[in-house]
């Protein structure tokens, strides 16, 4: 047995080693099936809706299931499923027990908490918004209803099909409602952080868009100017559908003078050279220069099949003519696999690289695939397709026996393409690693502390990986709800590097605590934060280590006192003399505080155990 799991594992590393960049990655959940992972998650028929990863390789997937709950499961990084998470790994739950409730988009949030957004439907379907804990479990303090839901009544029927949060920590979503008699509009809601619907963003909180029959937004990002950008499909059910742009101010109104025609673009692609193609858009993102890509499918008018599509606007919302500038139509690029006119391709996620490329995602019918394969395929910055990846550009992959694999979503983590979706007739969730040769880089914070000077406070934090990251704005408060900014500092973009940082706070408040956290911005508009800092001038001079709370969960506050110079060794034992955690501060012999995260660690009494030099201090606390 042991020569045949050696014999194996060097089959797979050989495998890993000498494999296209594209093919399957066989190291993902290697002693299963290697490659992918299905599982039936609730009812008869599932498939993944949306997907993203946390920064230590895990991964959450939301469901469309038929029983129709909101529903998320979450994979450790080799893909099995993590029974610690909900229970026995997945969250499932409908509001009330009579409503159907699906659920399409998921943001993970950086405290690792959970939203998920989708709809309920008591007597008409209404958005809806839930926060998960980050063990799975409701978040009762979300919204106003006191079981974690939020929901909303736009007007007839509504639907919520994607998510995005702002940098003050605001939650957009966008979908669909039936709010002009008889169509379908894009909408758009905005919440405070806590829940509460925004009342200042368009007519209490709600924005929706009317453009022609029905229209549905499925895809939404926020600029780092704070403008929303929404991407879908007008006149979705007529007889001539197309792309469609939206991009509003920070305050719900239509960007009217600065995008598109009003505030909108719609974009014939007129695939295959025929005007009048039916153009369905399904994904946006954002380029760094505030460049628009929106990926879907698109068929001709007397063709029965489709293509994967992707167009580029200018930040204006025109068709960018530098991308694709040699395709029938510049700005406008067409991917179809095996060159048959009605083979069924489709792109239903796209995702950027950090050097430029772009990978989309979905499925394809034709030959030389099955019927329902995953296709997947990448571009190269200017819209051509890249010949390095997969074969000419492609990817098509038959996963399992039963076939009728479709590609809902994608995410990118480091060397992996994850995309998600469905196979076999009933549907079971379907997860796909690939390998990839641009790393995509999460924001890693791996230390951030402050010193307490004379009259001022220093703090200081590390980054082991950036990618896109646009600045750190540095917020305080005198009660840890309510922060002010009090200053930025640049970020070095992207990075593989250990990055050190710092900001000096001249003007601490001297007779009340001064709570300092990170606000970390990416170029797109996401935003993370980092821990909460404690630090109070009350006039006494510390002369030993102090720790707080006492007991905690999560994460252990620390104060050190004046005196202790270079590097401090911070170390965590537990009673068996076992180190448990590591850590090395800088410091200049001042006063200074910083956090260590105990949530990992078992419940039990340890050792906090600081040095620097000659100076050893001790402390005991209890992880509950």
């Amino acid at each position: 047995m042991k020569q045949f799991t050696s014999t194996l594992t060097m089959a797979l590393l050989c495998l890993c080693a000498n494999a296209q960049v594209g093919s399957i990655d066989p190291t993902f959940n290697s002693s299963g099936t290697p490659g992918y992972v299905t599982n039936s998650v609730v009812g008869t028929n599932d498939y993944a809706a949306g997907i993203t990863t946390y920064p230590d390789g895990r991964i959450l997937v939301v469901s469309y299931v038929d029983n129709e709950a909101f529903t998320v499961t979450r994979y450790l990084a080799n893909g099995t499923v993590d029974g610690t998470f909900a229970t026995g790994g997945t969250f499932s739950q409908r509001r009330n027990a009579g409503d159907n409730a699906p659920s399409y988009a998921i943001k993970l949030l950086s405290d690792n908490s959970i939203l998920l957004a989708g709809s309920d439907y008591p007597t008409s379907k209404n958005f809806a918004l839930l926060k998960l804990q980050p063990n799975g479990t409701p978040d009762l303090t979300f919204g106003s209803s006191g079981d974690g839901w939020v929901e909303t009544d736009i007007a007839g029927h509504d639907e919520a099909y994607a998510i995005a949060t702002q940098t003050d920590g605001s939650i957009v979503l966008a979908g669909y409602s039936t709010s002009t008699v008889g169509t379908k509009d894009f909408a758009v809601v905005r919440y405070s952080s806590a829940g509460i619907i925004d009342a200042g963003f368009g007519t209490g909180g709600k924005v929706f868009t009317h453009i022609a029959g029905n229209d549905v937004a499925q895809s939404i990002a926020i600029q780092p100017d704070g403008k929303i950008v929404v991407g879908g499909t007008s006149d979705a059910d007529g007889t001539d559908p197309n792309f469609t742009v939206i991009r509003y101010n920070s305050d719900g109104s239509l960007d009217a003078a600065g995008f598109g025609t009003g505030g909108v673009a719609t974009f014939d692609l007129a695939t295959r050279g025929t005007a009048g193609s039916k153009d369905f858009g399904y994904s946006l993102a954002l380029q760094s220069d505030g460049k628009i890509l929106l990926a879907g499918k698109s068929t001709g008018v007397a063709l029965s099949g489709g293509d994967m599509a992707v167009i580029r606007l200018t930040t204006a919302g025109a068709l960018d003519a530098t991308f694709n500038p040699s395709g029938a139509i510049p700005g406008i690029s067409t991917v179809n696999n095996g060159g048959a006119a009605n083979n069924d391709d489709g792109a239903n996620a796209i995702a950027l690289q950090n050097d430029g490329k772009m990978v989309l995602a979905g499925s394809t019918d034709g030959t030389p695939s099955p019927t329902f394969g995953l296709l997947v395929a990448r571009l190269k910055a200017d819209g051509t397709l890249d010949a390095t990846f997969g074969t000419g550009g492609l990817t098509v992959s038959d996963i399992t026996s039963t076939g009728n694999e479709l590609g809902n979503v994608m995410t990118l983590y480091s060397t992996r393409i994850y995309v998600a979706g469905s196979t076999g007739s009933p549907k079971d969730n379907l997860i796909v690693a690939y390998q990839n040769d641009a790393v995509s880089l999460p924001l890693v914070l791996s230390q951030f502390y402050a010193q307490k000077q004379t009259s001022k406070v220093v703090l200081q934090w590390q980054t082991s990986s950036e990618e896109a990251v646009k600045q750190f704005v540095i917020e305080r408060s005198t009660d840890g709800k309510t922060y002010k900014a009090i200053g930025q500092v640049a970020a070095s973009g992207t990075s593989s590097l250990t990055k050190n940082y710092s900001f000096a706070d001249v003007s601490p408040y001297m007779s009340a605590s001064n709570y300092y956290r990170l606000n970390m911005q990416d170029i797109d508009g996401s935003v993370k934060y980092s821990k909460i800092l404690i630090i109070k001038f009350d006039g006494q001079l510390t002369t030993s280590m102090s720790v707080f709370p006492n007991p905690t969960r999560d994460l252990l506050q620390v104060q050190l006192p004046d005196g202790m110079n270079g590097q401090v060794a911070l170390q965590v034992f537990d009673l068996n003399g076992r180190l448990m955690k590591f850590s090395n501060l800088a410091s200049d012999g001042s006063a200074l505080n910083t956090t260590v995260d105990v949530s990992t660690l078992v419940k039990g009494i340890y050792i906090l155990k600081a040095q620097a030099g000659n100076v050893t201090l001790t402390s005991h606390f209890i992880k509950k």
